[in-house]
């Protein structure tokens, strides 16, 4: 007998032979691969009791269980042989009007989930090697902790963008171990197989050949050999995977990259974009982590991310002409090309690990019950935590397809900000409000069920049951894995926490979750709009000014004295705040209150400017000079000099001039001196446009945008066009661009920024400037 703690990377379901088998992989605690097969365990969907099956000619078995249907109803148990079977019941039973419940869980997915396991498995059973897998058939398995050592593979290619050639691949290997520091690296290795002559002396971590069809081959007996359990890159699915995939058909070599038998699959899915499924490994794209992790950039390219993460880039930089240098380096100084295609695979692995975006991802499974490939899927999440609970409650869920849609929930409450320069504003903000209220109101999908005695009622008038319930307590738990996780200084499971709460309220809301209901956002959004406003009412009465708020935060005015810092007085209203209601909901609701407001930061000075079109203020638009530990800084929010689309000149004229408003510097000459050196060309730099194309250029028919007209000039495709205004309109950064149009970016990035802000000390942009071509180059 064996026994193994596996950490799962990867599952699939597949009928065989007249059954349904479950196949999962994954590493063991001493970093060998694992494979678990289950055959025993039948496919089931769930029918109201009165419903007729007798017509069904597919091989099933039915039983009676003690678990009912959200309308109260019993229901039985129906189990197949194999999936297939399942669905083409489901399909007969549909049409037939006879409802299911649960015909569209997945049978790997339900696995795990019956049993608790979170992406860590014990198994417990004989087990075979075949090759260096560990095989285990129907063994015993129980939910476990492990902290696996994952090895990582960065992989990149290098390709002739004309000819369609692959030139090189290249792969950084390492070992990714959680209780390390984020920039400790073990198990280091390089290998770079790049087309050439054989006989020619590269070092030792290049392997040169010389044909396509020899270069895929090596590559990929090389990487079986490696054995990662992750790869990575940059775009490495919709880009290296794809086109490597590509050129095996072409070639006719087995794409083979898995670590057991099963189907791998490269491929995109509209509005979601790449996937892949490679049985025993993981693939993680850099970008989509990123994002996922709530990153933000000017773009997501390798460059721009590498800058400003680690301080360096990639050796061919976007100056040079990237696509005529690599395919000259082909042709003349492979070794070059080598050390470039290397340092990309580098770059990307030292952006994971500085970022520890793979320990985030071990939390987050381990945490959410997800495997890797599945982590943004929320959804899926909520119900690998909330079915099986639901079914111990005696109750079984409906397919997704089957639900009742209403009018999305309306979204937290912002105030009318009130325009106009501020000193001395603290920011105090309700922490993690919308799972505080569901603590605090009892709001689950179980308890609205259960609304008819012993309830508890929202503010907006919505029912949940005060002792049926699960989320709450859940919540409850993770608060407190939460506050544990920061005092051990653990980021990523304190971060994991966060994302998996912050989904609650917004799967809930959704309608690809099969325990939507209205009344669940509707009570959660309608309640935080009545917590803000009372919130702000409270503070009000006690002499202070709330110039704005927005869904769970308010930013209060507030008079310092000689004796109060800004944060003791913060501190003291939101302790206020918290004890009201403590004090009010328990009288009103009969409800003990989980909210809890904090103060968050002090601004010293602080603005909020008008909406560009009218005379009320900007809403989620405003700056500050903020202050912690002494030290002073700007922040801004909504405004230009954060946004990725205005131009650098746009961002740091923003930046400099609200620096000298709230520092009372001398601004007349600076705005002066700022548009003179527009027009004489000396900021010609700062003045490229950045825009994103949402869709392909020729699916722009109507009010076609500036930087699709600058991207129809350009003969390469890219989802990211650099542009400027000339009088000719716009043209890419790329081409020649002589006659740009300085008119242009004075009325419309300048001025704007500047009319903003200067309203609030009597000035205006024109009036200072007066004509532009008057005196404008006068020294």
């Amino acid at each position: 007998m064996n026994t193994e703690k596996i950490f799962l990377l990867t599952d699939e379901w597949f009928d065989s032979r007249g059954r349904n088998v479950l196949r999962f992989v994954g590493t063991s605690e001493n970093s060998n691969p694992v494979e678990i097969l289950v055959t025993n365990v039948k496919p089931v969907f769930f029918i109201d009791r009165e419903s007729d099956t007798s017509f069904l000619r597919i091989p099933f078995e039915r039983k009676q269980v003690d678990l009912k249907n959200f309308a109260g109803g019993d229901v039985d148990a129906v189990y197949f042989k194999t999936l297939r079977d399942l669905r083409e019941g489901d399909e007969i039973l549909k049409s037939k009007g006879i409802t299911t419940y649960e015909a569209d869980v997945d049978p790997a997915r339900r696995y795990l989930m019956e049993r608790f396991i979170n992406a860590q498995m014990e198994v417990t059973g004989e087990a075979l090697k075949n090759g260096n897998i560990l095989t285990f058939t129907n063994p015993k398995v129980k939910p476990c902790h492990n902290d696996p050592d994952f090895k990582v593979l960065s992989l990149d290619i290098e390709t002739g963008v004309h000819s369609n050639d692959l030139y090189s691949v290249a792969a950084h290997v390492w070992n990714n171990n959680p209780g390390q520091t984020d920039d400790k690296q073990t198990g280091e290795s390089k290998k770079v197989f790049i087309r050439g002559s054989a006989n020619k002396k590269y070092p030792e971590y290049i392997r040169a050949v010389d044909d396509e069809s020899r270069l895929l081959s090596a590559f990929i007996s090389w990487l079986n050999e490696t054995d990662p359990d992750i790869i990575i890159g940059w775009h490495v699915i919709g880009f290296d995977l794809s086109f490597l995939e590509n050129k095996c058909n072409e070639h006719n070599i087995k794409f083979d990259i898995g670590r057991s038998s099963g189907r791998i699959s490269i491929r995109t899915v509209k509005g979601r974009g790449y996937f892949a499924t490679i049985p025993g490994r993981v693939v993680i794209d850099g970008p989509q982590a990123l994002r996922s992790a709530f990153y933000n950039f000017e773009d997501f390219k390798l460059e721009t991310v590498a800058r400003e993460l680690l301080g360096e880039g990639k050796l061919i930089t976007p100056e040079q002409n990237k696509i005529k240098e690599i395919d000259r380096l082909f042709e003349s100084d492979k070794l070059k090309l080598a050390e470039y295609n290397l340092q990309d695979a580098v770059l990307v692995s030292d952006i994971f690990r500085k970022t520890g975006l793979i320990n985030l991802s071990i939390k987050r499974a381990q945490l959410s019950g997800l495997l890797f490939d599945e982590l943004g899927i929320m959804t899926a999440a909520f119900d690998h935590f909330y079915l099986p609970k639901i079914h111990r409650k005696g109750y079984v869920a409906p397919n997704v397809r089957d639900l009742k849609t209403a009018p999305h929930a309306a979204g937290g409450h912002v105030f009318a900000p009130k325009p106009g320069i501020y000193d001395d504003v603290i920011l105090l903000d309700f922490k993690s409000l919308y799972p505080t209220i569901i603590q605090t109101f009892k709001i689950d999908p179980l308890s609205r069920l259960h609304n008819f005695t012993n309830t508890i009622e929202t503010p907006n008038h919505k029912k949940f049951s005060a002792t049926e319930h699960l989320l709450p307590d859940f919540i409850g738990s993770l608060m407190e894995q939460r506050n544990y996780a920061k005092q051990k200084g653990d980021k990523y499971l304190s971060q994991a926490i966060k994302i998996l709460m912050n989904s609650f309220y917004g799967v809930m809301g959704s309608y690809g979750c099969r325990f939507y209901h209205p009344d669940l956002p509707t009570a959660i959004t309608g309640t935080g709009q009545w917590l803000l406003l009372r919130s702000k009412e409270f503070i009000e009465s006690k002499g202070f000014e709330v110039i704005y708020g927005d869904t769970d935060s308010l930013f209060v005015k507030i008079n310092l004295e000689s004796d109060a810092t800004a944060e003791q007085t913060g501190k003291q209203i939101a302790a206020e705040v918290n004890s009201y209601w403590m004090d009010r909901l328990k009288i009103e609701f009969n409800v003990t209150s989980h909210l809890e407001m904090e103060y968050e930061k002090y601004y010293r000075k602080f603005v909020m400017t008008f909406a560009r079109s009218g005379d009320t203020g900007a809403k989620k638009r405003y700056a500050g000079l903020k202050v912690l530990n002494g030290i002073e800084s700007l922040e801004f929010v909504g405004l230009e000099s954060v946004r990725s689309d205005w131009t650098r000149l746009a961002k740091e004229f923003q930046v400099e001039l609200y620096e000298r408003i709230f520092r009372n510097k001398e601004i007349k000459s600076w705005i002066n001196d700022v548009v003179k050196k527009i027009y004489a060309g000396e900021l010609d730099d700062k003045l490229v446009y950045r825009k994103r194309l949402r869709k392909d250029v020729d699916q722009y028919t109507k009010n076609i945008p500036p930087q699709v007209k600058a991207a129809k000039m350009l003969n390469e495709s890219s989802d990211v066009i650099h542009y400027y205004i000339t009088k000719r309109g716009p043209v890419p950064a790329e081409l020649t661009h002589s006659d740009i149009d300085y008119d242009h970016y004075i009325e419309k990035q300048i001025k704007p920024i500047a009319d903003s802000v200067l309203v609030f000390i009597g000035e205006n942009f024109d009036s200072i400037i007066q004509s532009p071509q008057l005196n404008i180059f006068d020294s």
